[in-house]
């Protein structure tokens, strides 16, 4: 028997920065450090590139996490990690590559995203004790961007669920047990959409175990379906506050900004034991990111046990579409209504600008730089799950009219001839032929 365990979304950026520089790699894992050491195989999600450097892809939200913190999450336990998701190519090409290569370094696995499709599928195959684990990424996000991976372009792994039967069925023979990722939902809420359980029970109806989501950036409730075990989102296991700010396609200045506000801060690791026979038995540990950036387990558990039972109980409830339905009606005009809430507080400093101008005799009306700066390019709410995390640039379309994400927008850039021999040339002395099995 062993214990595996699985974590939310990782994004060692922007405010760890600074942290690194003064506490080391190891300093957001010190809290947690204990919770994770009882796992014999542990994996999350790595949700922002690890360089230095590189060129930012245009029109999106860009994260990037310094490669020292690899050494971090390998001390910490981490044994693979996840790579489909809307952000590891934010930095290019040379940049996921680099984080390939910083992984395989401290003896970390990787999977989800590859030089094409055929390796983007490929699955993790880990084994300890004499138990194997089979693990399969998949990304189902609308991202503008070029992120999903064809057969001759680098990328992510997209969910098709005809290919991923397939991928599911070639495991069963050759694993104890299989656990599906699933890079999905919107962001910020607190309950899955119909759709998407609807599709998690296909892929347990294809012979999965287990299914870790993630990409909410909140924690969502757990089922039991059959004999096997969901968990919708994770929420953010290490994530910092966001501050960006970006010229979109229009050349308007944009500004995103996300705060771990209690919601974001609360996360989860999944817990599994698994045999020769399957999957036996499942717990759930509640974690919190602290105002530190570390996160620790909660120190109130039953009070982590009932808000799961509340996010959890609806969603095998027989009138969940009309639940949901009502649900995210509700939290759209919630957004809007901050919004508007939003400006209405900046009005005080619009007033005070003109009577400025008007004394001085100046053109009453604000340079489109200032604009910029304060009430006119704040990102509006039908935009902020969106723009902020990167999957599209910001536009104006209302609410409503933001559809379910889905993996079938993802239309590739043109390459030169011999491009894709460059990228793969990239990774160098780093880069293997993609082990599949880690010991």
């Amino acid at each position: 028997m062993i214990k595996i365990g699985f974590v939310g979304d990782i994004a060692l950026t922007h405010s760890y920065d600074a942290l690194y520089g003064a506490k080391g790699p190891h300093y957001p894992f010190e809290r947690i450090r204990e919770l994770l050491a009882g796992h014999d195989i542990l994996i999350g999600n790595l949700e922002a590139p690890l360089c230095l450097g590189g060129e930012p892809y245009p029109f999106k939200v860009c994260l990037k996490t310094h490669p020292g913190y690899a050494e971090g999450m390998k001390e910490a336990g981490i044994t693979a990690l996840s790579l489909a998701n809307n952000h590891i190519l934010d930095y290019r090409e040379q940049a996921m590559y680099e984080t390939m290569g910083c992984l395989e370094m401290q003896g970390i696995g990787w999977f989800g995203a590859g030089a094409s499709i055929e390796e983007a599928n490929r699955p993790a195959i880990i084994e300890r004790g004499g138990i194997s684990l089979g693990v399969l990424s998949r990304s189902e996000v609308t991202i503008d961007s070029p992120f999903y991976a064809s057969e001759q372009e680098r990328g992510i792994a997209p969910l098709d669920l005809k290919e991923l039967a397939h991928a599911v069925a070639s495991l069963k023979g050759r694993v104890h047990a299989v656990a599906v990722c699933l890079h999905w939902g919107k962001e910020d809420w607190r309950y899955p959409s119909p759709d998407q359980v609807r599709t998690a029970h296909e892929i347990i109806d294809m012979g999965a175990d287990l299914i870790i989501g993630h990409h909410p950036h909140v924690l969502q409730g757990i089922e039991r379906y059959r004999w096997g075990h969901i968990a919708y989102s994770l929420g953010n296991f290490l994530f910092s506050d966001l501050d960006w700010r970006w010229v979109n396609s229009e050349g308007e200045v944009v500004h995103a900004f996300m705060k771990l506000n209690r919601a974001r801060r609360e996360s989860a690791v999944f817990s599994a034991d698994i045999s020769e026979t399957g999957v036996h038995r499942v717990s759930l540990t509640g974690c919190r990111t602290g105002k530190d950036l570390r996160t620790a387990p909660v120190d109130n558990p039953g009070r982590f046990e009932a808000g799961m039972r509340v996010l959890s109980a609806p969603i095998t409830m027989r009138g969940y579409a009309a639940f949901w339905s009502v649900y995210d009606e509700l939290r759209i005009r919630w957004a809007q209504m901050r919004y508007q809430m939003k400006r209405a507080r900046k009005a005080y400093k619009i007033g005070p600008y003109l009577i400025r101008k008007a004394r001085s005799g100046a053109p009453a009306r604000p340079h489109a730089e200032e604009r910029a700066g304060t009430w006119k390019q704040e990102g509006r709410p039908q935009d902020d799950h969106r723009a902020r995390s990167g999957t599209m640039p910001a536009r104006t379309e209302p609410a409503s009219q933001n559809g379910e994400p889905r993996a079938g927008s993802r239309e590739q850039k043109h390459r030169q001839p011999g491009e894709i021999h460059r990228d793969l040339e990239t990774l160098g002395k780093y880069r293997q032929k993609n082990h599949t099995l880690i010991s």
